[in-house]
């Protein structure tokens, strides 16, 4: 039964906690610009200026959070808390004919920076990946813009239809975009369906948008990871499997599409399939120990020499990431009954863990290895340390009642009796509630 969900916890973790309680919140400001062409729709040019002056004001952000917190987060994971969590304040327009002024306030809670570090990697992977992608097609957009504005200064008289065409395709194009930076926004706060509903129409605006495609996807494939009833389960990643199909047609070198359609092949079974686009996004993308992890997922079906070298290969890529040592550990204590081992890479994980929420599954996992090379004394001690920590946040955790008879077993091997049946007697109980 520990394996059963401990596989979960690995793929899955505790996707999107709430924010922290008794924090700052900030407020920025800026002032940006736009100036159109006359081809141009003035509402998308209006849009373009507030984005202008949204990023600007994401931009003193940055600083300031760096300063603030630059030892504990990257700049890149500063750069996702703000660019996602960021609320729009007071807004101003200002208008000379063709050109739009715009002056905006972002608000920012700080709490935001305790609860990114409590999300699971897996989350945090995907976040960072819609927040780098974003910006990547905002910069792209821009940039044609400018190019096709400056061939459009000195257009004939007869292109003037062709111009336009090419100004409504990147009105749609940036209209397209900011739907999927909206529905990111929802996606940081947990609300998938109005994520989906903004990545839908994004792909309305812009039938060739990859991102919607694969965000969409990658959303309907949480949901049926989450979904108890099967035949929906099946149908939602019926539906991830075809959006990421779709992103990929649209871009063949879309590594993460890769990898997310074969974690949604890992979780109907289908290991083959996701090797392939496991290994198809490895070789896109070498560096990222996730999708070695994934992999090695689908090689302990088949090949235990394979799946250890990804695990390897991931501990390499991240040394300082608990959760690479925490897969290895599972794969030792489970498939090679490498106790020891385990029992290293467990505590090792315990060591660099910085979410609260994940250090009771790890000394669970190093009460297990503990127990099978029969200390039982340090066993007990890490079960009791599990228990604690989940009977106070979270009474409803599936682990609960497993880790209390394991606990159990220990106290009976020690000769307890009575401890031994109080735990067994816990456990039971909550096997009913």
């Amino acid at each position: 039964m520990f394996k059963k969900f401990l596989a979960a916890s690995l793929i899955v973790g505790n996707l999107f906690c709430l924010s922290v309680a008794d924090a700052e919140i900030k407020t920025y400001t800026a002032t940006a610009d736009d100036s159109a062409n006359k081809l141009e729709a003035q509402e998308v040019v209006k849009l373009r200026a507030l984005d202008k002056a949204i990023k600007i004001a994401a931009e003193q952000a940055e600083v300031d959070f760096k300063n603030n917190f630059g030892k504990e987060l990257t700049d890149e994971e500063i750069s996702a808390i703000i660019f996602n969590s960021c609320e729009l304040g007071e807004v101003k327009y200002t208008q000379a004919k063709s050109a739009w002024q715009t002056a905006v306030e972002i608000k920012i809670d700080d709490a935001e920076v305790k609860n990114w570090i409590q999300r699971s990697d897996r989350e945090k992977f995907m976040l960072l990946n819609q927040s780098r992608e974003a910006k990547k097609f905002y910069e792209i957009n821009n940039d044609k813009l400018e190019k096709l504005r400056k061939r459009a200064e000195n257009m004939p008289k007869k292109d003037k239809k062709f111009f336009k065409d090419e100004f409504e395709f990147l009105a749609n194009e940036f209209l397209s975009n900011r739907k999927v930076v909206a529905g990111n926004k929802f996606v940081w706060r947990g609300r998938f369906d109005d994520a989906i509903t903004l990545y839908t129409e994004a792909t309305e605006l812009n039938q060739y948008n990859a991102a919607a495609l694969n965000r969409r996807g990658n959303l309907y494939n949480i949901i049926a990871e989450g979904q108890k009833n099967i035949p929906i389960a099946e149908s939602k990643r019926r539906q991830a499997i075809n959006d990421f199909d779709k992103a990929i047609r649209l871009n063949q070198n879309y590594s993460e599409t890769f990898g997310n359609r074969g974690l949604a092949y890992y979780d109907a079974k289908n290991y083959s399939a996701a090797i392939k686009d496991f290994t198809r996004a490895i070789q896109l993308e070498p560096n990222l120990a996730q999708n070695y992890i994934y992999r090695a997922q689908c090689y302990r079906q088949t090949d235990d020499n394979l799946a250890l070298a990804d695990y390897n290969k991931a501990v390499e890529l991240s040394p300082n990431a608990a959760y690479v040592y925490s897969n290895r550990g599972n794969f030792y204590e489970y498939d090679l009954k490498d106790f020891s081992k385990a029992l290293e890479d467990y505590t090792r994980a315990i060591d660099l863990e910085r979410r609260e929420n994940s250090l009771p599954i790890y000394y669970k996992d190093r009460g297990g290895a503990y127990q099978k090379l029969k200390m039982y004394d340090k066993a007990i001690d890490d079960y009791s340390r599990a228990i604690s920590q989940i009977e106070r946040e979270d009474q409803k955790n599936p682990l609960l009642p497993w880790i209390y008879r394991s606990r159990g077993e220990c106290y009976k091997a020690l000769g307890d009796n009575a401890s031994a049946q109080a735990d067994l007697k816990k456990f039971e109980d909550l096997q009913r509630r």
